[in-house]
């Protein structure tokens, strides 16, 4: 039976003939896509290449990079540790980069992908058949050669398994490989930007570079802030601003009797209302000042309307005044009690003062016949040191006859006392030192004077005889100026006297035996003169005495008297650079509160008593450039409040005592802190400070 008339055979026939149109058509579209596919992979092998070689290219550059230093001036380390961290940087940013195409490629399918059939396009617009579709039917060798079975993929084979497992695994990498090779963001050097994205100052800067900075912050603040509190504590005192001085032009109007104010005042003013109607005198101002500008608005009833005028007067002669902070200026709205300087009692604490002598003040008033009222609160005391009052001093302080104590200390006041001050009967207290005053011949007009202060003025030739009745003085001071000739002829009376000081002058004669008779006297100071002679023994008589000073005068000689170790207050002897002969007297030995001696400069010889170890007190001895020999006493160890022993120039030898080398550390504490002496004295460096 022809193989074509079998049953079925046409069916088969027609239908394998239809197969083999629609394969022959399925291989033509195949062959043709595999030409176009062919293409497709040509292109990609050489945009693979491409990749390729520019990532090969990117990683020989990466490695020049990685080779050469980050920072040349920086350490091998520092630079270690900077590609490593660079490096690390990389690395995860290439992962990130991988994962997100992986993800990419899962979510969307639009890749190409490998699987175990086989390589597959899955993108969008690819041929619904697969390019390996006709790999489903695998060609085996079962049976005979050319035999086709339908290859099983269900067939559960667990070597197959294990296989299949592997082959996906490497397919998997190559996916990621494709992607990323088409990725140029991983062969891409990172950018400056993107390699400090995220990174903070500490990932930049390496912490000893950052600790150098640091430091210089720190010296910067300092070497600022320290001038600046040396500035601020050397910064002078500014004056706080000056409140309006008092004019003569009215400011404000007042319902005041301006002539019944006037005629008051005309009775104190010299020269009466002719001078207080003169707009060029200061009464005048006062005046105007007192009816127009007083804060006080006195009428002409006021009790203290005349004190007020008198000092307002004296400040429109003398000042404008240097103003002290957070003090009342003269001139201020309220009491001049108040105002800076001033002090004031009450009349009847006044009076007790007085002992009686209140009425004849307020009766005789100035001897010229000038009489103010006495108001309730006197003004007994003006202190007006360093205040710059400038110019003469003004003749208006004697119309406050009640005066007691008037202090013009370092001011500009030049010439002499005006004879009018001269009245002020009741002055108990005259500062007028650091002037420039030139005469003071009616001194003795204060006849209840007793403190007198006329030092560096500029006072010429002998004392003036009225000092002769200042008997009730006691404290005196008239160093430095250019007075001459006796001075005791005048000053031995005076009984009262408990301070002396004439030192720096011209002064000539002998030092008197009536220093006896001062018993009060407790500090002499006579040095810089030209005395001469002895001191006298009476001398020894004042019980009291605490400070003797006659260094610098060359004629006074002879030995230095035994009675200085009998008075018992004395703390200062100071007898350097005279004509003092014979030793040092050893009951010098007996003054406990004896604090410094000085015998310089003189002609005393012998040995340094030891009786000196008694004087506990001590802390400054000085008996430099004398004739002394021997050697140096250890008892003098025991004054352990020594701090300055001046023994050069002398005939002392000998080894240092260690006891007074002891004085030099005392509980960690160095106390005697100058120790000269001899050069032939053996002492150690830790012990003497020089020797000569």
């Amino acid at each position: 039976m022809p193989r074509s008339s079998r049953p079925g055979s046409s069916s088969r026939s027609s239908h394998g003939g239809g197969n083999s149109v629609s394969s022959s058509t399925s291989r033509g579209e195949s062959s043709r896509g595999g030409s176009t596919r062919g293409g497709s992979r040509a292109d990609r092998s050489r945009s693979e290449r491409s990749r390729s070689e520019r990532s090969r290219t990117g990683s020989r550059a990466q490695d020049d990079d990685a080779s050469a230093p980050i920072d040349p001036s920086k350490p091998q380390w520092w630079n270690d540790q900077k590609k490593a961290e660079r490096r690390r940087a990389e690395d995860e940013r290439n992962s990130a980069i991988r994962d997100e195409n992986r993800q990419k490629k899962i979510s969307a399918g639009n890749v190409v992908n490998y699987s175990q059939k086989g390589f597959t396009d899955t993108r969008v617009g690819a041929t619904a058949e697969s390019v390996n579709s006709r790999d489903r039917y695998a060609q085996k060798d079962r049976g005979g050669a050319g035999a086709s079975q339908y290859y099983d993929e269900g067939k559960d084979d667990p070597d197959d398994n294990r296989r299949s497992q592997k082959r996906q695994e490497k397919l998997n990498e190559m996916n990621a490989d494709m992607m990323d090779m088409a990725d140029d963001r991983i062969h891409k050097k990172t950018t400056a930007d993107e390699e400090l994205q995220g990174r903070s100052i500490w990932d930049l800067v390496d912490r000893g570079t950052l600790m150098v900075g640091c430091c210089l912050i720190v010296i910067v603040i300092i070497a600022i802030a320290i001038p600046v509190a040396l500035i601020s504590e050397d910064v002078p005192y500014v004056a706080p601003a000056e409140p309006p001085k008092p004019t003569s032009s009215p400011t404000r109007a007042r319902s005041l009797d301006e002539e019944a104010i006037g005629e008051r005042l005309a009775k104190i003013t010299p020269g009466g209302l002719e001078t207080l109607l003169d707009p060029q005198t200061a009464h005048h101002r006062a005046w105007k000042w007192l009816v127009y500008e007083d804060g006080m608005e006195l009428g002409a009833a006021k009790d203290h309307l005349h004190q007020r005028f008198t000092l307002m007067v004296i400040y429109f002669i003398s000042g404008p005044w240097t103003p002290v902070e957070g003090r009342l200026e003269w001139g201020s709205p309220v009491h001049e009690c108040e105002w800076e300087g001033i002090f004031c009692k009450d009349v009847e604490e006044l009076e007790d003062e007085l002992e009686g002598r209140i009425e004849e003040l307020l009766e005789v008033g100035r001897e010229d016949g000038i009489k103010i009222d006495v108001p309730q609160r006197v003004a007994n005391r003006l202190e007006l040191r360093q205040r710059l009052v400038s110019g003469e001093v003004p003749a208006e302080f004697s119309l406050l006859y009640y005066l007691q104590h008037l202090d013009l200390e370092n001011n500009k006041l030049i010439g002499a006392l005006p004879t009018p001050l001269y009245k002020l009967f009741n002055l108990q207290t005259l500062f007028l030192e650091q002037n420039d005053l030139t005469n003071v011949d009616a001194i003795g007009e204060y006849r209840h004077l007793e403190n007198l202060a006329l030092s560096k003025n500029n006072f010429q030739g002998p004392v003036p005889e009225s000092f002769k009745k200042l008997t009730k003085l006691k404290t005196l001071y008239l160093h430095t100026n250019g007075f001459t000739g006796p001075v005791f002829d005048i000053l031995k009376d005076f009984t009262s006297m408990e301070l002396l000081d004439i030192a720096y002058n011209k002064f000539e004669g002998t030092l008197p035996s009536e220093f006896g008779n001062m018993k009060n006297l407790t500090k002499v100071f006579m040095g810089h003169n030209n005395f001469n002679g002895v001191i006298p023994e009476e001398l020894g008589l004042c019980k009291n005495l605490k400070q003797f000073q006659v260094d610098g005068s060359h004629d006074i000689g002879g030995p230095i008297p035994s009675f200085f170790g009998q008075l018992p207050e004395l703390t200062f002897l100071k007898l350097d650079t005279c004509a003092f002969t014979g030793t040092l007297p050893m009951s010098l030995g007996n003054l406990e509160k004896l604090a410094f001696l000085d015998v310089n400069s003189n002609e005393l010889g012998g040995n340094i008593p030891t009786q000196l170890g008694k004087a506990v007190s001590l802390k400054t001895l000085a008996l430099a450039n004398n004739d002394f020999e021997g050697v140096i006493p250890s008892e003098l160890g025991r004054l352990t409040k020594l701090e300055k022993v001046y023994l050069q120039n002398t005939d002392l030898s000998g080894i240092m005592p260690q006891e007074v080398c002891d004085l030099r550390n005392q509980g960690n504490q160095t106390v005697l802190e100058v120790l000269i002496v001899p050069c032939d004295v053996v002492c150690e460096e830790t012990c003497c400070t020089s020797c000569s």
